[in-house]
């Protein structure tokens, strides 16, 4: 089966496409995660993160108990 020099030149096209579309999504996730940090950072009494830890460390330690 030959194949026309065509599919290459779409296929170079389509691969740059996805490329982009991921570069974009990878973007997104960082400036989603800055921000995620900024919230933090403005309000740290809104948010404890040893708190929240110790809460699930128990809760899991609670599941595991129950079910062995």
């Amino acid at each position: 089966m030959r194949l026309k020099g065509s599919y290459t030149v779409e296929a170079a096209y389509v691969f740059s496409f996805c490329i982009l579309i991921v570069g974009m999504a990878i973007c997104i996730a960082f400036d989603l995660f800055y921000e995620a940090l900024d919230y933090v950072s403005y309000q740290p009494d809104a948010f404890d993160a040893v708190g929240l830890f110790r809460k699930k460390e128990g809760v899991v330690g609670v599941i595991h108990a129950i079910f062995n």
